[in-house]
């Protein structure tokens, strides 16, 4: 028979991971996704090319590049997002896509995710030349979590920033399915992406929340932050490392651009 105070762990685990989860896991149902996140992993194997890539039996057609790519991953997100990770990377790569919507909660056809742990669909195997893409996008989302924490990378970040900055560090990951030229079209016809200064930890937007599909929300986020780092790129690293240091983003986004967010995208929406 358990004790209280093996009870009072096993009931504050579950809490913790269900904040996390509700911080970071939209368009899907918060309790699915709790369950997924208390899954073991004990069974995926870490891969010999890279021990930080674990693999489920049955993936190792996908952890395979995974290993080889993901070295190199890491220095990309460290120099495009000015810091080193401050925790051990660790990816998690599942056989297909069934497996990865049991633990991680998502729909079969999402190709990667953060949750508790990084998460690589096998669904991957269908189209290997996204794998580095999604592996990269994913890691900026790690990387900020890590330096920031998982409280003040959701309650201080706007979600369309945290997808615009993997987009655009991953080379367009998690976009590919829209165009630049299919997304000016929307947002000069006033839909799509209106840029809030600020994120929520309970009540994270996603794409829904502005009436569009997850990949044209990606698209539109990325050329925005793109554009942001193109206005200027010392004021852009300035930025991006005042947040890391965990500075308001609307005062710091007023304070290093010299004009507010409103304005930065007006100014944005008269270029295209």
């Amino acid at each position: 028979m358990r004790s209280k105070r093996t009870e009072l762990v096993v009931v504050s685990v579950r809490f913790i991971v269900l904040l996390i989860l509700a911080a970071n896991i939209t368009g899907c149902t918060l309790l699915r996704s709790s369950v997924a996140a208390l899954k073991s992993t004990a069974h995926f194997v870490p891969m010999g090319a890279d021990g930080r890539v674990y693999s489920e039996p049955g993936a190792e057609d996908i952890a395979a590049p995974v290993a080889v790519f993901l070295q190199e991953a890491i220095a990309t997100v460290e120099r495009e997002q000015y810091r080193p990770f401050v925790k051990p990377v660790q990816v998690y790569v599942t056989r297909d896509e069934e497996s990865f919507a049991d633990f991680t909660g998502m729909p079969k056809q999402v190709r990667g995710v953060l949750t508790a742990k990084l998460f690589l669909s096998g669904r991957l195997r269908q189209e290997p030349d996204r794998i580095n893409r999604v592996l990269i996008h994913e890691l900026s989302h790690l990387h900020l979590g890590q330096q920031l924490g998982i409280y003040g990378y959701n309650a201080n970040l706007p979600s369309w920033f945290q997808e615009g900055l993997a987009v655009t560090v991953s080379g367009g990951g998690g976009a590919e399915k829209v165009s630049e030229a299919g997304a000016v079209k929307v947002i000069l016809a006033g839909k799509g992406l209106k840029p809030e200064a600020s994120g929520s930890f309970f009540f994270k937007k996603s794409a829904h929340s502005y009436g569009i599909e997850p990949p044209l929300f990606y698209r539109q986020s990325g050329m925005f932050v793109a554009w942001l780092r193109r206005l200027d790129q010392e004021r852009f690293r300035s930025f991006l490392l005042a947040i890391e240091d965990g500075g308001e983003f609307d005062e710091s986004f007023n304070k290093t651009f010299g004009l507010s967010l409103d304005k930065a995208w007006l100014r944005f929406v008269s270029q295209l």
